[in-house]
C-alpha cells in the first residue's frame, strides 16, 4: 500500500527536493530553494503547491534566472510546483 500524503497547509515552510528544476526554465536547478506554502490546489496525484520563496532564496537565485522569468512575464518570486518537489521544514 503506498504512503499516505499528507496535504501541508497555506504557511507551512518547504524546502526544494534534490534534482528539482523551475517548470517554466527548466536549466535552473532549485535545490535546497525555501519559502511559505502560500496556495494549494488539486487533489491526490494532482495536488500542487504554490510557493514564494524566501529571501535567503531570492538572494541566491541567479541573475539569468530573473531576467528570463521578467522577459516572460513571470513573477520570479513564486513558483507553482507538484507536492513531489516539495518537503516541509
Amino acid at each position: 500500500m503506498p504512503a499516505k500524503r499528507t496535504k501541508l497547509a497555506n504557511g507551512a515552510k518547504v524546502r526544494i527536493k534534490s534534482g528539482v528544476t523551475i517548470p517554466e526554465v527548466p536549466p535552473v536547478n532549485a535545490d535546497s530553494w525555501t519559502g511559505l506554502i502560500v496556495e494549494v490546489k488539486g487533489r491526490a496525484e494532482n495536488l500542487q503547491y504554490i510557493i514564494e520563496w524566501d529571501d535567503e532564496t531570492e538572494a541566491k537565485m541567479p541573475q539569468e534566472f530573473i531576467r528570463e522569468c521578467e522577459e516572460a512575464g513571470l513573477f520570479y518570486k513564486m513558483a507553482c510546483l507538484p507536492h513531489t518537489a516539495v518537503e516541509e521544514v
